[in-house]
């Protein structure tokens, strides 16, 4: 059987309300600086995952003024579709670049593992907000769950 793709999700050192993204897997790789407005990303990266985990489709808006890059995750059964699509702007038509099936260990865990690093990074609170821990915390406990039950079942 192949070896499912994994995605690499790196965020790096905010700058000025610009944050540097890059975004890897086998076959792809995309990286761009999106904005902390209209809304913190991260923060709504934090969000979705939440309702990934928890069965609900959901999509992040990386905003790079004017366009947009958009992460869906729609999540089934099993596994988890993700989707980056770009416009030229938050309500301008969409167009794919690239989509993946997979499952909570290829998409949901790179991507949390990436906020997690990201909240330990030091930053000026003028250059980008840090995540809310709340939501942090609440997204760590899930992911837990998530594995311990993923482990079960093996």
């Amino acid at each position: 059987m192949a070896k499912p793709t994994k995605i690499e999700l790196n965020l790096g050192n905010p700058k000025n309300g610009w944050l540097p993204i890059e975004l890897k897997s086998t076959d792809f790789e995309l990286e761009f600086n999106t904005s902390n407005i209209p809304e913190n990303p991260t923060d709504k990266l934090c969000e979705s995952l939440i309702s990934a985990i928890n069965g609900i489709e959901t999509e992040i808006c990386w905003n790079l003024e004017p366009e947009c890059y958009f992460f869906e995750l729609k999540p089934s059964e099993k596994e988890i579709d993700f989707i980056i699509s770009k416009s030229g702007g938050i309500t301008k038509k969409r167009n794919l670049i690239y989509k993946l099936t997979g499952d909570f260990d290829t998409v949901i865990l790179p991507m949390y593992r990436s906020l997690k690093k990201f909240s330990t990074l030091e930053f000026d609170k003028m250059d980008w907000e840090k995540i809310d821990r709340t939501k942090l915390n609440k997204l760590t406990e899930f992911v837990t769950e998530r594995k311990n039950y993923l482990q079960q079942r093996v």
